[in-house]
């Protein structure tokens, strides 16, 4: 039986572990109706009233809450202790603070992760007020950092969770090809991805929950679009990235097809130079990535085939991680512009979870393919938890 609360106790111990590392005493998350989006993940709930939840690297973690939010948060089992105000959040708050006595007080403040930036202005204001702003200023350190290793080394539960989503989207592409006949729409192909969501009872995994995927025909240009009324023709390129939610969870999988002429067996030869390019370009980045790499090494590898194939350099970065987003947190594949601290020179790390997508990508209807698969990072490199395009997929103009 599901239980919401599985991830959050695993990732609550993986903080702990985190505090320790970065030697921060306590992580603070202050949130009213839903405003910090770390604190579901840590806890399995959000708050309506305001809240406030401290873990500390000692595993004793509190809860400061409602007394109308406070018998969820004691049901978690995560907390050692779940405080309920009457009236004022100000009493309990300082009194916990001053238990607890932190040097370093981690607050989700960030200039560049969003993720570690859901502390509004706001109740950090509210903050000061509370616990002075000499006291808070002393104490106070990002939690960058923490919350975004947090975000990108995935528990055991959750990589099983991002298997099954990305299995998921592979059967679903998998009847889609299925079914698609030359003629179709753009739409009317993503009607057919909406159809087989809701018969395998899942979402989509960016957007609204039966949002179109993307649904490119190459010669209506290829974009971040919804799908329109351009019909498929024979000698078509049909380029499609989907994502499906799993129990929190998204896989990112992009897939290519090539609608066969009359008379032909096989992609005329510029076509399949394009595939091959794109197929060998995330063999070298899935090759390339593994712990203690830099992202802008398998950005490297991927990003030098695709230009030695005699294409355009990849406009976009050659892969990213995936996660709770289609673009979560962590190490970035990307070129490397100089900056040190930049997301794509962060190490790999063991557990991380990435989308690999080196393209080709060209203007004016020429040849473009675009091949997505996912990879965790095991000890001895990248496993594939997508199943790999190998081949073009070919679509019979027979039959339209």
């Amino acid at each position: 039986m599901f239980d919401k609360y599985t991830v959050p106790r695993e990732k609550v111990k993986q903080l702990e572990e985190l505090l320790k590392e970065n030697d921060i005493d306590a992580l603070m998350s202050v949130s009213r109706e839903g405003s910090d989006g770390i604190l579901p993940f840590l806890i399995g709930d959000d708050t309506v009233h305001l809240g406030v939840a401290i873990f500390t690297k000692e595993g004793k973690h509190i809860m400061l809450t409602s007394k109308s939010d406070e018998k969820k948060f004691m049901q978690s089992g995560i907390f050692n202790k779940v405080v309920a105000y009457e009236k004022s959040l100000s009493e309990v708050l300082i009194k916990t603070i001053d238990e607890i006595n932190p040097k370093k007080l981690a607050l989700n403040t960030s200039l560049s992760d969003a993720t570690s930036d859901g502390l509004t202005c706001g109740l950090y204001m509210m903050l000061q007020d509370m616990l002075g702003k000499e006291r808070l200023s002393k104490i106070e350190v990002s939690s960058e950092n923490v919350i975004r290793e947090l975000r990108s080394v995935k528990s055991d539960t959750e990589v099983e969770y991002l298997r099954k989503s990305i299995q998921i989207t592979n059967d679903i592409y998998d009847e889609v090809f299925t079914r698609v006949k030359c003629g179709m729409s753009e739409k009317e192909i993503g009607d057919i991805f909406i159809d087989c969501m809701r018969k395998r009872d899942v979402c989509n995994g960016i957007g609204k929950p039966y949002d179109y995927p993307i649904i490119c025909i190459v010669r209506a240009g290829l974009a971040h679009r919804g799908p329109g009324d351009t019909k498929t023709i024979p000698g078509d390129i049909l380029i499609m990235d989907f994502s499906v939610k799993y129990r929190g969870y998204i896989s990112d999988i992009a897939r290519t097809a090539y609608f066969l002429k009359p008379g032909e067996t096989a992609p005329p030869e510029d076509i399949q130079h394009a595939f091959n390019t794109a197929h060998n370009a995330i063999s070298a980045a899935i090759e390339t990535i593994g712990v203690g790499k830099r992202g802008w090494e398998v950005d490297t590898a991927g990003r030098r085939v695709i230009e030695e194939g005699g294409y355009p350099t990849v406009r976009h970065s050659v892969g990213h991680p995936i996660g709770c987003t289609c673009h979560d947190s962590g190490t970035a594949l990307a070129p490397f512009k100089g900056d040190e601290n930049a997301p794509c020179n962060r190490p790999i790390k063991l557990n991380e979870v990435y989308a690999i997508e080196p393209t080709v990508i060209q203007d004016d209807g020429l040849p473009c393919m675009l091949v997505e698969e996912n990879v965790v990072i095991r000890p001895e490199g990248a496993e594939i938890l997508s199943r790999r395009q190998h081949q073009l997929y070919l679509i019979s103009s027979e039959g339209k």
